[in-house]
Protein backbone atom coordinates (compact mmCIF):
# COMPACT_ATOMS: atom_id res chain seq x y z
CA UNK A 1 0.00 0.00 0.00
CA UNK A 2 2.80 2.12 0.97
CA UNK A 3 4.29 2.34 -2.47
CA UNK A 4 1.21 2.58 -3.82
CA UNK A 5 0.87 5.80 -2.22
CA UNK A 6 3.83 6.97 -3.21
CA UNK A 7 3.50 6.65 -6.75
CA UNK A 8 0.11 7.62 -6.99
CA UNK A 9 2.05 11.09 -5.15
CA UNK A 10 4.71 10.97 -7.69
CA UNK A 11 1.81 11.17 -10.58
CA UNK A 12 -0.28 13.88 -9.40
CA UNK A 13 3.41 16.14 -8.99
CA UNK A 14 3.67 15.59 -12.60
CA UNK A 15 0.28 16.47 -13.84
CA UNK A 16 -0.36 19.31 -11.49
CA UNK A 17 3.68 20.39 -12.11
CA UNK A 18 2.50 22.18 -8.81
CA UNK A 19 5.98 21.29 -7.64
CA UNK A 20 9.52 22.33 -9.12
CA UNK A 21 12.73 21.13 -9.86
CA UNK A 22 14.29 24.38 -9.63
CA UNK A 23 13.29 26.57 -6.59
CA UNK A 24 13.86 30.11 -8.29
CA UNK A 25 11.87 29.51 -11.64
CA UNK A 26 9.29 32.93 -12.01
CA UNK A 27 5.50 31.99 -12.13
CA UNK A 28 3.08 33.05 -15.06
CA UNK A 29 -0.43 33.09 -14.51
CA UNK A 30 -2.30 31.57 -16.93
CA UNK A 31 -6.42 32.01 -17.00
CA UNK A 32 -8.46 28.76 -18.13
CA UNK A 33 -11.93 29.76 -19.28
CA UNK A 34 -13.52 27.08 -20.42
CA UNK A 35 -16.80 24.25 -19.80
CA UNK A 36 -15.78 21.40 -17.93
CA UNK A 37 -19.49 21.11 -17.16
CA UNK A 38 -22.69 21.86 -19.13
CA UNK A 39 -22.95 21.72 -22.85
CA UNK A 40 -19.52 20.47 -24.65
CA UNK A 41 -17.82 19.75 -21.32
CA UNK A 42 -16.51 16.77 -22.85
CA UNK A 43 -14.26 18.75 -25.51
CA UNK A 44 -13.32 21.22 -22.42
CA UNK A 45 -11.98 18.37 -20.24
CA UNK A 46 -9.80 17.22 -23.47
CA UNK A 47 -8.50 20.46 -23.31
CA UNK A 48 -8.07 20.35 -19.87
CA UNK A 49 -6.13 17.37 -19.92
CA UNK A 50 -3.77 18.31 -22.74
CA UNK A 51 -2.80 21.27 -20.93
CA UNK A 52 -2.11 19.35 -17.37
CA UNK A 53 0.03 17.01 -19.50
CA UNK A 54 1.92 20.22 -20.77
CA UNK A 55 2.16 21.96 -17.59
CA UNK A 56 3.40 19.28 -15.56
CA UNK A 57 6.57 18.61 -18.61
CA UNK A 58 7.10 22.81 -18.20
CA UNK A 59 7.09 23.14 -14.58
CA UNK A 60 9.14 19.80 -14.53
CA UNK A 61 11.73 21.07 -16.62
CA UNK A 62 14.94 22.37 -15.17
CA UNK A 63 16.10 24.32 -18.53
CA UNK A 64 12.96 27.09 -18.06
CA UNK A 65 12.87 29.50 -16.19
CA UNK A 66 8.63 30.07 -15.45
CA UNK A 67 6.39 27.73 -13.95
CA UNK A 68 3.04 28.22 -15.31
CA UNK A 69 0.16 28.21 -12.80
CA UNK A 70 -3.08 27.80 -14.46
CA UNK A 71 -6.03 29.12 -13.09
CA UNK A 72 -9.38 26.99 -14.27
CA UNK A 73 -12.92 28.70 -14.50
CA UNK A 74 -15.94 26.59 -16.03
CA UNK A 75 -17.71 28.67 -18.41
CA UNK A 76 -20.84 25.71 -18.52
CA UNK A 77 -20.65 26.60 -21.99
CA UNK A 78 -22.44 29.92 -21.21
CA UNK A 79 -21.16 33.22 -22.16
CA UNK A 80 -22.37 35.18 -19.22
CA UNK A 81 -20.22 32.84 -17.02
CA UNK A 82 -17.61 33.11 -19.42
CA UNK A 83 -17.45 36.45 -19.03
CA UNK A 84 -18.28 36.68 -15.34
CA UNK A 85 -15.01 34.57 -15.03
CA UNK A 86 -12.85 36.88 -17.43
CA UNK A 87 -13.83 39.75 -15.00
CA UNK A 88 -12.83 37.84 -12.15
CA UNK A 89 -9.43 36.72 -13.47
CA UNK A 90 -8.92 40.09 -14.74
CA UNK A 91 -9.88 41.96 -11.66
CA UNK A 92 -8.96 39.11 -8.58
CA UNK A 93 -6.06 37.52 -10.37
CA UNK A 94 -4.47 40.03 -12.13
CA UNK A 95 -4.34 37.96 -15.38
CA UNK A 96 -3.15 38.82 -18.46
CA UNK A 97 -3.10 35.79 -20.36
CA UNK A 98 -6.35 33.48 -21.20
CA UNK A 99 -6.44 30.34 -22.59
CA UNK A 100 -10.33 30.26 -24.05
CA UNK A 101 -13.26 30.12 -25.04
CA UNK A 102 -13.95 27.07 -26.55
CA UNK A 103 -17.13 28.46 -28.27
CA UNK A 104 -17.30 31.23 -30.86
CA UNK A 105 -20.45 32.98 -29.20
CA UNK A 106 -18.49 32.54 -26.02
CA UNK A 107 -14.99 33.95 -27.81
CA UNK A 108 -17.03 36.57 -28.99
CA UNK A 109 -18.28 37.68 -26.11
CA UNK A 110 -14.67 37.83 -24.16
CA UNK A 111 -12.89 39.68 -26.96
CA UNK A 112 -13.87 43.25 -26.50
CA UNK A 113 -13.35 43.21 -22.82
CA UNK A 114 -9.66 41.25 -23.94
CA UNK A 115 -8.82 43.73 -26.46
CA UNK A 116 -9.94 46.78 -24.03
CA UNK A 117 -7.72 45.65 -21.25
CA UNK A 118 -4.85 44.11 -23.67
CA UNK A 119 -5.14 40.99 -22.74
CA UNK A 120 -4.16 38.16 -24.66
CA UNK A 121 -6.79 35.94 -25.36
CA UNK A 122 -5.65 32.87 -26.79
CA UNK A 123 -9.30 29.94 -28.37
CA UNK A 124 -8.17 26.26 -28.80
CA UNK A 125 -11.78 25.56 -29.75
CA UNK A 126 -13.58 28.88 -31.39
CA UNK A 127 -13.89 28.12 -35.06
CA UNK A 128 -16.56 31.26 -36.20
CA UNK A 129 -14.97 33.55 -39.19
CA UNK A 130 -15.73 36.47 -37.20
CA UNK A 131 -12.79 35.71 -34.44
CA UNK A 132 -10.26 36.48 -37.63
CA UNK A 133 -11.40 40.21 -37.18
CA UNK A 134 -11.39 40.16 -33.29
CA UNK A 135 -8.78 42.60 -32.11
CA UNK A 136 -4.77 42.54 -32.06
CA UNK A 137 -4.82 40.51 -28.70
CA UNK A 138 -6.95 37.70 -29.75
CA UNK A 139 -5.31 34.47 -31.08
CA UNK A 140 -6.54 30.98 -32.18
CA UNK A 141 -4.63 27.48 -32.36
CA UNK A 142 -8.03 25.92 -34.12
CA UNK A 143 -9.15 25.70 -37.57
CA UNK A 144 -12.09 28.19 -38.60
CA UNK A 145 -15.04 27.61 -40.66
CA UNK A 146 -13.96 28.74 -44.11
CA UNK A 147 -10.99 26.71 -44.13
CA UNK A 148 -12.94 23.63 -43.03
CA UNK A 149 -15.42 24.42 -45.67
CA UNK A 150 -13.03 24.96 -48.08
CA UNK A 151 -11.40 21.86 -47.47
CA UNK A 152 -14.21 19.60 -47.59
CA UNK A 153 -17.11 20.92 -49.69
CA UNK A 154 -15.37 19.27 -52.90
CA UNK A 155 -15.24 15.82 -50.75
CA UNK A 156 -18.74 16.17 -50.56
CA UNK A 157 -19.92 17.15 -53.99
CA UNK A 158 -17.87 14.14 -55.03
CA UNK A 159 -20.43 11.33 -52.77
CA UNK A 160 -23.47 13.72 -53.26
CA UNK A 161 -23.36 14.49 -56.65
CA UNK A 162 -25.97 17.67 -57.72
CA UNK A 163 -27.89 16.91 -55.20
CA UNK A 164 -28.93 19.48 -52.92
CA UNK A 165 -26.79 19.23 -49.46
CA UNK A 166 -29.20 19.90 -46.21
CA UNK A 167 -27.19 22.05 -43.31
CA UNK A 168 -28.51 21.21 -40.00
CA UNK A 169 -26.41 23.44 -37.40
CA UNK A 170 -26.10 25.11 -34.68
CA UNK A 171 -28.11 28.18 -33.90
CA UNK A 172 -25.01 30.42 -32.61
CA UNK A 173 -22.27 32.95 -34.42
CA UNK A 174 -20.61 29.30 -35.42
CA UNK A 175 -23.26 27.69 -37.01
CA UNK A 176 -24.28 31.20 -38.96
CA UNK A 177 -20.25 30.93 -39.87
CA UNK A 178 -20.53 27.80 -40.86
CA UNK A 179 -23.48 27.89 -43.53
CA UNK A 180 -22.02 31.36 -45.15
CA UNK A 181 -18.80 29.75 -45.79
CA UNK A 182 -20.14 26.65 -47.12
CA UNK A 183 -23.05 28.67 -49.07
CA UNK A 184 -19.61 30.00 -50.68
CA UNK A 185 -17.28 26.77 -50.97
CA UNK A 186 -19.92 23.95 -51.61
CA UNK A 187 -21.76 26.46 -54.62
CA UNK A 188 -18.35 26.82 -55.81
CA UNK A 189 -18.42 23.26 -56.18
CA UNK A 190 -21.44 23.39 -58.57
CA UNK A 191 -23.64 21.99 -56.53
CA UNK A 192 -26.78 23.78 -54.20
CA UNK A 193 -26.69 24.22 -50.35
CA UNK A 194 -30.51 22.95 -49.89
CA UNK A 195 -32.66 23.44 -46.87
CA UNK A 196 -30.85 25.32 -43.50
CA UNK A 197 -32.20 23.62 -40.63
CA UNK A 198 -31.07 25.12 -37.39
CA UNK A 199 -31.10 24.05 -33.77
CA UNK A 200 -30.59 25.58 -30.21
CA UNK A 201 -27.67 24.56 -27.70
CA UNK A 202 -30.11 22.63 -25.38
CA UNK A 203 -32.12 20.71 -28.09
CA UNK A 204 -32.56 17.08 -27.86
CA UNK A 205 -34.85 16.14 -30.10
CA UNK A 206 -34.23 16.29 -34.09
CA UNK A 207 -36.76 14.25 -35.18
CA UNK A 208 -39.31 17.98 -37.07
CA UNK A 209 -36.14 19.37 -38.58
CA UNK A 210 -35.01 15.43 -39.75
CA UNK A 211 -38.71 14.82 -41.01
CA UNK A 212 -38.72 18.34 -43.26
CA UNK A 213 -36.06 17.30 -44.75
CA UNK A 214 -37.24 13.88 -45.60
CA UNK A 215 -40.18 16.07 -46.95
CA UNK A 216 -37.63 17.94 -49.15
CA UNK A 217 -36.31 14.70 -50.71
CA UNK A 218 -32.83 15.76 -49.55
CA UNK A 219 -30.98 12.91 -49.42
CA UNK A 220 -27.59 13.92 -48.17
CA UNK A 221 -26.95 16.33 -45.13
CA UNK A 222 -24.43 17.97 -42.84
CA UNK A 223 -24.20 18.21 -39.23
CA UNK A 224 -22.48 20.85 -37.50
CA UNK A 225 -22.95 20.48 -33.60
CA UNK A 226 -21.33 19.34 -30.53
CA UNK A 227 -20.64 15.46 -30.21
CA UNK A 228 -23.96 14.85 -28.63
CA UNK A 229 -26.03 16.56 -30.95
CA UNK A 230 -24.69 15.02 -33.76
CA UNK A 231 -25.08 11.07 -31.99
CA UNK A 232 -28.25 12.37 -31.12
CA UNK A 233 -29.28 12.99 -34.78
CA UNK A 234 -27.69 10.18 -36.46
CA UNK A 235 -29.46 8.00 -33.91
CA UNK A 236 -33.23 9.51 -34.23
CA UNK A 237 -32.39 9.45 -38.03
CA UNK A 238 -31.91 5.66 -37.80
CA UNK A 239 -34.82 5.03 -36.05
CA UNK A 240 -36.77 7.05 -38.47
CA UNK A 241 -35.41 4.71 -41.12
CA UNK A 242 -34.19 7.72 -43.25
CA UNK A 243 -32.10 7.05 -46.23
CA UNK A 244 -29.59 9.91 -46.00
CA UNK A 245 -25.92 10.27 -46.19
CA UNK A 246 -24.62 11.78 -43.15
CA UNK A 247 -21.20 14.29 -43.25
CA UNK A 248 -20.35 16.10 -40.41
CA UNK A 249 -17.97 18.63 -39.06
CA UNK A 250 -14.81 18.27 -37.50
CA UNK A 251 -16.59 18.33 -34.09
CA UNK A 252 -18.01 14.84 -34.59
CA UNK A 253 -14.93 13.16 -33.27
CA UNK A 254 -15.48 12.28 -29.41
CA UNK A 255 -16.18 9.46 -27.12
CA UNK A 256 -19.83 11.14 -26.63
CA UNK A 257 -20.70 10.72 -30.27
CA UNK A 258 -19.88 7.28 -30.12
CA UNK A 259 -22.11 6.38 -26.86
CA UNK A 260 -25.03 8.16 -28.51
CA UNK A 261 -25.14 7.12 -31.57
CA UNK A 262 -24.88 3.67 -31.78
CA UNK A 263 -24.40 1.70 -34.60
CA UNK A 264 -26.36 4.07 -36.34
CA UNK A 265 -22.85 6.23 -36.34
CA UNK A 266 -21.90 3.88 -38.73
CA UNK A 267 -20.01 5.18 -41.76
CA UNK A 268 -20.45 8.94 -40.63
CA UNK A 269 -17.65 11.09 -42.73
CA UNK A 270 -16.17 14.36 -41.78
CA UNK A 271 -12.68 16.61 -41.58
CA UNK A 272 -10.73 16.45 -39.08
CA UNK A 273 -7.13 18.82 -38.47
CA UNK A 274 -5.36 16.18 -36.68
CA UNK A 275 -4.15 13.13 -37.33
CA UNK A 276 -3.48 11.06 -34.78
CA UNK A 277 -1.11 8.21 -36.93
CA UNK A 278 0.95 10.59 -38.14
CA UNK A 279 4.74 9.27 -38.27
CA UNK A 280 5.74 12.99 -37.05
CA UNK A 281 7.79 12.70 -34.15
CA UNK A 282 6.80 15.39 -31.71
CA UNK A 283 3.44 14.30 -32.63
CA UNK A 284 4.30 10.46 -31.79
CA UNK A 285 5.79 11.81 -28.53
CA UNK A 286 2.78 13.66 -27.54
CA UNK A 287 0.33 10.55 -28.57
CA UNK A 288 2.44 7.85 -26.30
CA UNK A 289 2.57 10.57 -23.48
CA UNK A 290 -1.05 11.42 -23.37
CA UNK A 291 -2.15 7.80 -23.38
CA UNK A 292 0.16 6.74 -20.98
CA UNK A 293 -1.49 9.05 -18.81
CA UNK A 294 -4.90 8.77 -19.60
CA UNK A 295 -5.37 5.57 -20.92
CA UNK A 296 -6.46 6.37 -24.58
CA UNK A 297 -5.25 8.52 -27.40
CA UNK A 298 -5.42 12.11 -27.91
CA UNK A 299 -8.51 13.59 -30.25
CA UNK A 300 -7.92 17.17 -31.45
CA UNK A 301 -8.94 19.56 -28.30
CA UNK A 302 -6.66 17.84 -26.19
CA UNK A 303 -3.58 18.30 -28.65
CA UNK A 304 -4.43 21.55 -29.49
CA UNK A 305 -4.79 22.53 -25.19
CA UNK A 306 -0.93 21.10 -25.18
CA UNK A 307 -0.14 23.13 -28.43
CA UNK A 308 -1.53 26.54 -26.82
CA UNK A 309 -0.02 26.00 -23.96
CA UNK A 310 3.86 25.21 -25.29
CA UNK A 311 3.13 28.24 -27.37
CA UNK A 312 2.37 30.44 -24.75
CA UNK A 313 4.95 29.03 -22.09
CA UNK A 314 7.40 29.00 -25.05
CA UNK A 315 6.86 32.54 -25.26
CA UNK A 316 7.37 33.89 -21.52
CA UNK A 317 11.00 31.46 -21.99
CA UNK A 318 12.18 33.79 -25.02
CA UNK A 319 10.49 37.43 -23.73
CA UNK A 320 9.58 37.35 -20.49
CA UNK A 321 5.71 37.83 -19.45
CA UNK A 322 5.41 41.59 -20.75
CA UNK A 323 2.00 41.60 -22.41
CA UNK A 324 3.11 43.72 -25.29
CA UNK A 325 6.42 41.36 -26.25
CA UNK A 326 4.21 38.44 -25.98
CA UNK A 327 1.83 39.51 -28.50
CA UNK A 328 4.90 39.91 -30.65
CA UNK A 329 6.08 36.70 -29.99
CA UNK A 330 2.88 35.15 -30.71
CA UNK A 331 2.81 37.02 -34.11
CA UNK A 332 6.16 35.68 -35.27
CA UNK A 333 5.63 32.20 -34.35
CA UNK A 334 5.89 30.18 -37.69
CA UNK A 335 5.82 26.62 -38.47
CA UNK A 336 6.10 25.19 -35.31
CA UNK A 337 5.83 21.63 -34.57
CA UNK A 338 3.61 20.78 -32.12
CA UNK A 339 1.06 17.63 -30.61
CA UNK A 340 -1.50 18.98 -33.26
CA UNK A 341 0.50 19.39 -36.39
CA UNK A 342 2.86 22.55 -37.83
CA UNK A 343 1.23 25.91 -36.52
CA UNK A 344 1.97 29.68 -37.93
CA UNK A 345 -0.27 32.73 -36.76
CA UNK A 346 -1.33 34.79 -39.82
CA UNK A 347 -1.58 38.38 -39.25
CA UNK A 348 -4.83 38.00 -37.95
CA UNK A 349 -4.05 35.48 -35.12
CA UNK A 350 -5.37 32.73 -37.29
CA UNK A 351 -4.21 29.31 -37.86
CA UNK A 352 -3.81 26.98 -40.81
CA UNK A 353 -3.56 22.91 -40.29
CA UNK A 354 -3.86 20.63 -43.14
CA UNK A 355 -6.46 18.49 -42.74
CA UNK A 356 -7.40 14.47 -43.42
CA UNK A 357 -11.28 12.81 -44.17
CA UNK A 358 -12.51 10.79 -41.38
CA UNK A 359 -15.19 7.69 -41.07
CA UNK A 360 -16.55 5.41 -38.76
CA UNK A 361 -16.15 1.71 -39.25
CA UNK A 362 -17.02 -0.88 -36.14
CA UNK A 363 -17.17 1.64 -33.77
CA UNK A 364 -13.81 3.12 -34.46
CA UNK A 365 -12.41 6.70 -35.64
CA UNK A 366 -10.23 5.90 -38.59
CA UNK A 367 -8.97 7.32 -42.02
CA UNK A 368 -11.45 7.39 -44.90
CA UNK A 369 -10.46 4.94 -47.73
CA UNK A 370 -12.11 4.22 -50.73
Amino acid sequence: MKIIMILLFISLILVSGCISQVSDKQAAKIGIIIPLTGASSDAGNYVRQGMLLGQGEINNATNRKYNVELILEDSQFKSDLAVSAMQKLMNLDSVKFVIGELGSSQTLALAPIAEENKIILITPGAQTTKITDAGNYIFRTQINTRQEAEFFSGFIKDKAGNKPLALIVWNTDYGISYVDDYMRFYNETGSVIGSVQKFDTQETDFRTILLKIKDNGERNALIAGNRKHIGTILKQASELGMNITFFASSLAEGKDMLDTAGSAAEGLMYPYPLDSESTDTVQQEFQTKYQQLYGTKSEMYGATGYDTLYILSNCFEKVGTDVEKVKQCLYDTKDYRGASGILSFDKNGDVSKPFIIKTIRNGTFMKYEE
